[in-house]
């Protein structure tokens, strides 16, 4: 009884504690350049000066921490005293990537887990199953008007969908469905998901009933050899890498074929292992090249208009960069795979 009283004391005094610092466990502001890389005073635009900068870094985090997400000296105290698991917020290998309401959503197929960071709340979380079923691969990533969370994972052949506070809800399709789901966009009734080994992208309407699906095996206008990623832009219409194409193809909404660019090579412009694709407000394309470890940008007739990055691991550098998504203030997310980081820029509106 007496040891038992003693826990009491002891969480009481926790909890004063955090109750008295809480106030000092706040976000430090996610677009402020973090204490990572302080050493480098000038912060990298392109293209270079003296020429007008179009992309400037912001910022770039591995860890909730580097967020400015601490956690509370009573949530410590609770781990120390219970022996609670660490909550693992390290990225190891960071995919795919979307961000909307502050909250950023980072699939890590290398962790297992779907990352969920809130900096502006000070807040981290994560989701590593969907009730009993472990993930496997977490690919991609989406968030709809209502705060729900779809995600893909590659090897159990599933789309899993979780509410706002990460509880699994429902799945859409099976795995009897999809060979191999991977990227996913969602408008305002529709989920579009790529199945990369089965070369087309089904469709589902909210409700997870299947409408149509668009796509086949093949290098014609419309088909596809291993697609990977898909964005939906403010102009409704839906951007594909098509892989092994070398290509990026673009959509309506009803899975219409409008337009395609792109070629393999090793020289600007080219694309050898594209992967991420996102559009800014502006209607410019963004590509993310595995091979070239850059992010390529075009515009809406596929003409090169910059490249951004190079192979390193210093500030706008990468190493296998992957999901690409740019937000509605036009802020630039790269998944930098095996940096085990997420880099963050800012597309600069051209003056008028």
């Amino acid at each position: 009884m007496k040891s038992i009283n003693c826990l009491n004391k002891l969480l009481a005094l926790c909890f004063l504690f955090a109750v008295v610092t809480l106030s000092g466990c706040a976000a430090s502001g996610l677009f402020n350049q973090n204490d990572r890389f302080a050493e480098q005073k000038v912060v990298p635009v392109w293209p270079a000066p003296p020429q007008q900068p179009r992309i400037k870094y912001l910022t770039g985090f591995s860890t909730s921490s580097e967020l400015g997400i601490r956690k509370s000296w009573f949530k410590k105290t609770i781990e120390t005293v219970f022996g609670e698991e660490e909550v693992r917020d390290v990225l190891l290998r960071p995919y795919g990537i979307f961000a909307t309401d502050g909250k950023i959503y980072v699939t890590d197929p290398g962790t297992r887990i779907l990352h969920i960071f809130d900096p502006g709340a000070g807040r981290y979380s994560r989701i590593m199953d969907a009730d009993t079923e472990e993930f496997q691969s977490p690919i991609g990533v989406a968030a709809d008007g209502n705060g729900d969370i779809y995600m893909t994972d590659s090897i159990l052949k599933k789309v899993f969908v979780f509410n706002r506070e990460g509880k699994h809800i429902r799945q859409i399709g099976s795995s009897d469905a999809f060979l191999r789901p991977t990227g996913i966009a969602l408008d305002h009734e529709r989920i579009y998901i790529i199945d990369t080994h089965a070369h087309h992208v089904l469709v589902f309407n909210k409700k997870g009933e299947h409408l149509f699906s668009f796509g086949g095996n093949g290098a014609k206008k419309g088909e596809f050899n291993y697609p990977t990623n898909i964005f939906k832009g403010k102009d409704g219409l839906l951007y594909i890498t098509d892989s092994m194409n070398f290509r990026v193809q673009i959509f309506d909404r009803d899975g219409k074929f409008v337009s395609a660019f792109g070629k393999p090579g090793d020289g600007s412009g080219d694309l050898s292992k594209p992967k991420g694709i996102a559009v800014d407000s502006d209607g410019h394309i963004y590509v993310a090249d595995a091979q070239f470890d850059n992010v390529q940008i075009f515009n809406s007739e596929g003409k090169l208009l910059l490249g951004v990055g190079k192979t390193g691991n210093n500030i706008g550098q990468m190493i296998l960069p992957a999901g690409v998504f740019i937000d509605e203030y036009d802020r630039v997310y790269v998944a930098d795979s095996y940096n085990h980081r997420i880099q963050i820029f800012q597309y600069i509106k051209e003056r008028k």
